[in-house]
């Protein structure tokens, strides 16, 4: 009995070192992962002192670099999954009946941390806000959510995940959209995708993937382009094949070295759209494109729900510009000339919306409120600074919540060297990078052109509390 323990220490010993003496000839594909992997530590730092933090990098660097590393892992996930029906990745659920879901849908699916009536009211104001400055520059606008897998097709996930039985942020969203105004007293142009797919009697998201495949990608194009009356083509009645063809993004999560392949939708008709910027993938973070014989220019903001969507948008537009990230520059639709403005965002990420100021002009409301009484209550807990951004000033803070009410509105007042007075209205979203679930209700910002705020000019900000207005912060601007 001790031999035979003696031999099974040696035989642990001996696979654990067999993984570090076969990393030479075992490397990890962490394309997969979408991440870099681990470098090797230095024993000094780059200012020449040593480096303190070794021997945790170097657990780190053999974390991901011991050989046939995903090859275990993808072992690991197997039997995880299929024995125990669960996954070996927190970032992935094990679905019932074959099916995988992506974690980060989860707040949204149980009804966690939404957000509270503020943050929707200015998630709201900041989407009309948008749509009021594209329009003012002669541009079609459309705003969409992309709803979460789980949201549309909760049948398959586990028995031990209970959705919540209460409306959650997208619904929160929809019917405050529904019932906001821009001050033109336009309604605001939003596509309600849920509907959509859940009037569906058919499934139009991917198996293995957190997202929707091409039959549905060419639905949410159908309702995007409808609601602006851009005429484009149907895909209602065009013949495809289903085709075991896509790398589910989930799937790859869970099994990194398994090349199994999702199935998706593959149309008879050819794209016409080409890429004018070198393009790798249309995961790329900027993606430039144009179709000969069509007309128009399009700008989309989007996340990786627009992957999918890229192509048939693209289709039907003379060029377009295909951004991802944060925040977003509402501007380019000037510096493209665009004559429609897509905004797509995922459910999960509908918080984003007030987390990244969008950069765009502060519509002026002198003739609004210009001759409004306004109260001092500059002692209070209001913060405001500002930024000089070349061409335009950033003036953002936090406000004193004791100040604002749900549905309170924010302006800048600018009160120039020679007397004279404007009023702008602030976007009600943050310009400082926040964490993810900070409460996002009081900040704001305005980005004002420079020309219209000379140095010196005194910049109050003020809010609306029952129907009073409140000067609640005061600051100098003074620049260059």
């Amino acid at each position: 009995m001790k031999v035979l323990r003696i031999l099974y220490i040696f035989f642990f010993i001996g696979i654990c070192f067999s993984l570090f003496v076969m990393m030479p000839f075992s490397h990890s594909d962490m394309d997969v992962e979408k991440r870099q992997a681990t470098e090797f530590p230095k024993v000094k730092t780059e200012d020449g002192k040593l480096n303190m933090d070794y021997f945790d990098q170097l657990t780190d660097y053999f974390s991901d670099n011991f050989a046939f590393r995903q090859e275990l892992a993808n072992a690991d996930a197997v039997m995880k999954s299929k024995l125990f029906f669960t996954s070996n990745n927190e970032k992935a659920i094990v679905g019932k009946n074959d099916w995988l879901y992506f974690n980060g849908s989860l707040k949204d699916y149980f009804g966690r941390d939404l957000l509270n009536e503020r943050e929707i009211y200015a998630a709201a104001k900041t989407i009309s806000l948008m749509q009021e400055y594209s329009e003012s520059k002669g541009c079609d606008y459309v705003f969409t959510v992309a709803p979460n897998k789980n949201t549309l097709y909760p049948e398959n996930m586990p028995d031990n995940y209970l959705a919540a039985e209460m409306d959650t942020n997208i619904e929160h969203l929809r019917d405050k959209l529904s019932v906001t105004k821009t001050a033109e007293g336009d309604d605001v142009n939003y596509v309600d995708l849920q509907g959509t797919f859940l009037s569906q009697d058919k499934v139009m998201y991917h198996k293995w993937d957190s997202h929707w495949n091409n039959e549905g990608a060419t639905l949410a194009c159908d309702k995007i382009l409808s609601s602006i009356g851009k005429d484009h083509y149907d895909y209602t009645d065009e013949p495809y094949t289903v085709q075991k063809n896509h790398s589910g993004d989930v799937w790859q999560l869970i099994y990194p070295t398994w090349d199994k392949k999702d199935e998706n939708v593959i149309y008879q008709k050819e794209h016409s759209y080409t890429y004018v910027n070198p393009v790798e993938s249309v995961e790329d973070m900027f993606i430039v494109t144009a179709c000969e014989g069509k007309d128009g220019s399009v700008v989309m903001f989007r996340d990786s729900f627009g992957n999918a969507l890229l192509p048939y948008v693209a289709d039907e537009y003379g060029s377009g510009v295909f951004l991802k990230g944060m925040p977003l520059n509402v501007q380019q639709i000037e510096i493209s000339s665009a004559t429609t403005l897509i905004y797509e965002v995922v459910e999960r990420n509908i918080p984003n919306i007030i987390a990244y100021l969008p950069i765009m002009d502060a519509p002026d409301r002198t003739d609004m409120i210009g001759d409004e009484e306004i109260s001092d209550a500059s002692d209070n807990k209001t913060t405001a600074s500002y930024e000089d951004k070349v061409q335009q000033l950033v003036i953002y803070g936090e406000l004193d919540p004791d100040y604002v009410e749900t549905e309170s509105d924010i302006y800048i007042k600018l009160t120039k060297p020679d007397g004279s007075m404007a009023y702008y209205e602030a976007t009600p979203g943050s310009y400082e990078k926040r964490e993810d679930g900070d409460d996002l209700s009081y900040y704001y910002g305005a980005y004002i052109k420079k020309e219209f705020v000379p140095s010196g000019t005194t910049a109050e900000v003020i809010c609306r509390k029952e129907n009073t207005f409140y000067s609640v912060k005061k600051l100098i601007l003074e620049y260059n």
